[in-house]
């Protein structure tokens, strides 16, 4: 199994000021989007490892069944911490949840997507979108509000490529 390719970072900086207006509801659905656009959160793999070059028998059906599975686990675990935050949650609630559910769950999404390895000849897709993927949420790592603005998701990027090739749980709101 390949090993990630950034070391461990501090998963969110605290000293970022979220906008207080927010809504429980606003931030939920920012958290849906970036959980989607990450991937999914169970880590279970199929792939077999030889000197370091994972290799697979896994097909494009089953490999979107598996990876669309692990995004759609990883939005429920988001969904759940999201509804603790009630009506009106504080900034440093939001940005609890953030640092403790939220990033640590897309990037176990993206860890488990890459643990399936890819089909065959798809390898070089695959590994764009996870690298893809990987840069949008080190940009949600170094700046959280990124998921509570109301623009862009921060992980379009993601998004334009795992759509069209059929990750359709992942990112879906990008």
């Amino acid at each position: 199994m390949p090993q990630p390719l950034h070391p461990e970072r501090p998963a969110v900086n605290q000293n970022v000021p979220l906008p207080s207006r927010l809504t429980a509801a606003a931030i939920a659905a920012a958290v849906i989007v970036g959980l989607a656009a990450g991937g999914c959160g169970s880590s279970s793999s199929s792939s077999k490892s030889t000197g370091g070059t994972a290799t697979t028998a896994v097909t494009k059906p089953q490999f979107l069944a598996k990876a669309n599975a692990i995004c759609t686990q990883g939005n429920k675990q988001t969904d759940a911490a999201n509804a603790k935050l009630g009506k009106n949650p504080t900034q440093a609630q939001i940005a609890a949840v953030l640092k403790t559910a939220t990033v640590p769950s897309i990037q176990a999404q993206i860890d488990g997507i890459r643990a399936l390895g890819a089909p065959s000849g798809d390898q070089a897709t695959v590994t764009n979108m996870l690298n893809l993927a990987q840069a949008d949420l080190n940009k949600v790592k170094s700046n959280a509000a990124l998921l509570t603005a109301g623009g862009a998701s921060p992980f379009a990027d993601f998004a334009k490529v795992a759509h069209p090739y059929g990750l359709k749980a992942c990112a879906a709101n990008a």
